[in-house]
Formats: structure tokens, sequence, C-alpha cells
């Protein structure tokens, strides 16, 4: 009776193209051996199950194959045939967990010193889990390693090659293997179980790809136990596949996906305590949940051909499209933070159902998020609409303009038409600030000083009529020498002789033509919008939204206060 082989071994890579997802060290091996550059040390570093061993194995038949060395061992020679059963005295694998004392490494120290088999080119020392190794150990084996004696190549393993001292790693050509992706593991099952001939759906396979964790060994390993499980040896179905892998299905993803999406609580409560009564692997159902949400945001972000990248079987991708079909950006990104991070602190929860309902709870009644833009863009319009009495036209936020500031150039303009100064739409050309202007810098002094004081509520062809706030800027500007420097300033300015001026104290109104004026009443200004803000409806329904906000700055006309509504 023969014995039987389970697929891992029955399947084993027997030379360098058939190893899967190793390629830049595969194609470094082979140009090393072309090249006859070969190292005297190697090290193999990566995750189980992703084919160190067998690389070790494949290297050494490439070395001494018969019509070797060569990149492509024939597998029929005596040599590769014994290497390849474990019989050959040419090649001694080590375990480093049960060989790892000293007096271990003294004795194959001492073995160095023969040389090869008749018909081998180089003896081969393959030490699986060399981390394993003590200290000790490591320092007797450094010479070695080192300088080895002729034709003598070592090749260390390891899953945890933060364990290997530095002078260990430094005297050997390291090659980081990776953990495979489904794409790769699900192609090397399909050839598997063409040979063997069976039937699975691509379902299947995509299961035990997901859940091997990129090692291929152990999804081959899943592969026969789920043959075994199966009612049918030549057959495998998804409803098995899931059962003995104790996870759940795409279609109860998808079902308690859309009760989310749905709102439906209920609904989505009932799914989840249906997938905990399986029985299932806590762990690995939260893993396959928060997968599921990601696939759910490429589909919203890349579309089908972001999932097609991710090879997700078609009938996935038109279901996860149209999920997300009705959902904007930002919520299916809160979406997949709150799974991710639900998930998380389920798994680490001593109660993880518990804390599973909780989060489905928390993503069903979850509020749409809304664009803070839309809310300071409608809260700006409500502004204006309290300080000038009437609706604002609703328009699209712009980056280039904040919604403040279009809040200040609306009052502002209310403020401008209802000023008696701006009355004189007929003598635009008679501009104060450009007078003042030239004016400073012509006088200064006090005449300047006092002229910045002076607030015109009509200056037009030949004639300014002025207030100040003061008595003691009207006295100064009765005195006939400095009422006359200011008509000279003035005919000088506009080339008009004769000038009519009539100053008066009072009140300054509420436009500032002069730069102190302004900033005086800018302050009084600043002060009242602030209040009639924060007593605002809107403010107060932000103030209570988010506990502890408060007002930084409220923008205002630079040009006077504004008018009340």
């Amino acid at each position: 009776m023969n014995e039987y082989l389970v697929l891992a071994r029955k399947y084993r890579p027997s030379d360098f193209s058939s190893l899967a997802g190793q390629e830049h060290v595969t194609r470094t091996l082979c140009n090393a051996i072309n090249r006859k550059k070969i190292a005297h040390a190697f090290l193999f570093a990566g995750p189980r199950g992703v084919g160190k061993t067998s690389t070790a194995r494949i290297l050494s038949k490439a070395l001494n194959c018969s019509s070797g060395p060569c990149p492509n061992p024939c597998s029929k020679c005596d040599n590769c045939k014994e290497i390849a059963a474990g019989t050959s005295l040419a090649v001694r694998e080590i375990d480093g967990a049960s060989h790892n004392s000293v007096d271990n490494v003294r004795e194959l120290i001492d073995s160095f010193r023969s040389l090869p088999p008749p018909g081998y080119k180089y003896k081969i020392y393959i030490i699986d889990e060399v981390h394993m190794l003590s200290i000790a150990a490591f320092n007797a084996l450094l010479k070695s390693l080192e300088e080895p004696p002729a034709n003598t190549i070592f090749i260390l393993a390891t899953t945890d090659a933060h364990k290997i001292p530095e002078t260990v790693i430094s005297r050997c050509q390291r090659h980081d293997f990776r953990a495979l992706d489904v794409a790769a593991i699900e192609t090397k099952l399909k050839s598997i179980i063409k040979k063997e001939k069976i039937t699975a759906d691509d379902a299947v396979l995509r299961m035990i790809a997901r859940v091997s964790d990129g090692s291929m060994r152990d999804a081959e390993s899943l592969l026969e136990r789920v043959r075994s499980y199966a009612s049918r040896e030549d057959s495998l179905s998804v409803d098995e596949a899931a059962d003995v892998l104790g996870l759940v299905g795409k279609p109860l993803l998808f079902a308690i996906s859309r009760a989310i999406l749905e709102r439906d609580s209920r609904e989505a409560l009932k799914l989840s305590r249906e997938a905990f009564s399986r029985g299932l692997d806590t762990s690995l159902f939260l893993s396959e949940f928060v997968g599921h949400f990601r696939e759910l945001l490429i589909a919203a972000f890349a579309g089908k051909k972001g999932l097609e990248d991710m090879n997700v079987l078609p009938d996935d991708v038109n279901e996860l499209c149209r999920q997300v079909s009705g959902l904007s950006r930002t919520d299916v990104q809160d979406l997949v933070t709150i799974a991710r991070q639900g998930a998380d602190s389920a798994i680490r929860s001593a109660h993880p159902s518990f804390a599973f309902e909780a989060l489905i709870v928390r993503l069903a009644t979850r509020e749409p998020v809304k664009d803070l833009r839309q809310i300071v863009s409608q809260f700006g319009r409500e502004v204006v609409k309290h300080q000038l009495g009437k609706d604002l036209p609703a328009r699209p936020f712009s980056s280039q303009k904040s919604v403040t500031a279009s809040i200040a150039d609306t009052i502002e303009a209310k403020q401008l038409e209802n000023h008696d100064y701006f009355m004189q739409a007929e003598n635009k050309s008679y501009d104060w600030h450009k007078f003042l202007s030239q004016a400073l810098k012509s006088s200064g002094g006090i005449l300047g000083a006092q002229l910045e004081r002076l607030q015109p509520t009509k200056l037009a062809k030949g004639e300014l009529v002025a207030i100040v706030a003061d008595e003691f800027s009207y006295k100064y500007f009765l005195k006939e020498t400095n009422l006359e420097k200011l008509k000279g300033l003035l005919a000088e300015f506009f080339s008009v002789k004769d000038w009519h001026i009539q100053i008066s104290v009072g009140k300054v109104g509420s436009v500032a033509l002069s730069s102190k004026t302004a900033s005086n009443q800018n302050a009084a200004t600043k002060e009242e919008l602030e209040q009639d803000v924060s007593s605002h409806p809107s403010i107060k329904s932000l103030k209570k939204a988010f506990p502890g906000a408060k007002i930084e700055k409220v923008l205002s006309t630079s040009k006077g206060p504004k008018k009340p509504s």
C-alpha cells in the first residue's frame, strides 16, 4: 500500500519556476549560478510556509545536479533524487530547535573537514529555524561562516531574523521572502485542484487564500481540510468550506452591510447573532467584516476597475458597487473608520459578540456626515439675513474667498449704499482719501493731524461739508489762517480756485474716511457685531452641537460700523 502524501508535500516546489511569489529571490539565485558567483552562506528569512526550506533544497539540487551547477536542475539524476528524498550525504538538514547547543555546533564543525561525497561538487548545510540556536552556538559557528572549508555552503532559514545576532547576518547573503498575495495563492490552488480532478467555485479558493494569511503551505493544508470535510471528495462548496473553516460566506456579509446601509439595526443585529451562532472563529469573522468594508471603500473611490485589480469576484464587484451607489464618499470613509476601530475593540474585548453588536447598532444608527463647508456657508447666509434683514442668495462655497469675508462684504455694501457721502455719484472724481494722502505728504504737522480728524459728509466742486468729533478740532479750523491753508490744499489738488468750507461739531458718521477715525470706530463696530453674532440662533445651535466652541474672530467692514437691520 502506497503511503499517502498530503497536498503540501505532494506539490512542494521542485525547481525555481514552480516557486510561487518569490521571483525576487529566484532570479537572484539563478543569475548567481549562471555567473558562477555563488555565496558561501545564505540567510533565508520570511514568514512561515512561503518556500524558504524548499528554496534551500532547490538550490542544493541546482549546485549538485550531475549536469550542473545550473539554475534548472534535471530532478532525474541520482544526485537530484537523493537530495529530494533527503538521503543525500552531500546535503545535511539540521533542525535548529533541537540542535541548538554549542556541542551540536562543534560536532557540525568537525564534519566540515571531510570532502564532498564522490559525484557531488558541494557540501551543503541547511539549518532550519536557525534563530533557536544559543548565543554560544552562534559564536562557535561564526568563524566557519566567515571562512568555510572549500566547496562548503551554509543555508540558514528563519522566521525571526531579528533574533539572529548581527555578526551572523553580516556574514551571509540575506534573502527576504515575502508573504504571498491572495492572487498568487489562488492561482496555485487552481493548479492543484485541476491535477487532483476537484471541482470548486472560485469563492472557495478565494476564501482559503484569504484565511491562509500569505502562507502557501497553510493554504494547501486548508484545501486538504476542506476536501476531507466535503460530502463529495471531488466537489467543494462554499457553505461546506465556510463551515469547516469557521467563516461566514460573502452572502451573509453582504446582508449585514445592506442592513447597515439601510439603517435597519434590527435586521443587522439578527444577522450578527446568526453569524456568531455558527461557532465561527471570532477574530477571523471580524477580519472578514473589516475586509468587506474595505472593499466597499475601494468600490466607492476606485469603482469596478479598482475591485478587479484586487481580484474581487465579478458577482461581488457588482454588488459592492450597487451598495455604495447612493452614498457620499465622506459617508463611506466614516463607515469604514468606525468598522475598523470597532472591530479592533471587539477583538480585544472579553465579550467580542456583545462588542460587535454595539458596533452594528452604531453603524446602522449613524447620522449621515454633513459637509462642514455647507454648514458654514448656510450659517453665513443666516448671519447676513439677521444683519441686513433680508435673504442672501445661496451660492456655492468658494475656496478663493471665505464665507466670513463674503458676509463682511455684503454688510459693507449695505452700509455704503445708505451713507450720505456716497450719494454723490455724479462727483466720483472728488476722492477725499486721495486728497488726504497727498495733503499729509505736503503739510504734515498739526494741520495734517487735524485733517485726519475731519469726516466729510459732502465733497463736490468747490464745496466741502465736514464734521469733527471734538471742540478742539472745530476751533482749529475756525482760525482764518488754518482755513486758508485747507482751501489752498484743496485748490491745488482738485484744480478748483474758490472753495466754500463748512465744518461743524457732531457725532462721526458710519463710514470712516480717515485712518484714525476708522481705527476707533471699527473697534466699537466689532464689539457690537460680536455681541449680535453671539446671540444669533445659528451660533447658539453650533455652540450646542460643539460644546466648548468659541468665536475666535468676527469680520466687520473696515469703513465704518454696521447699520442695524
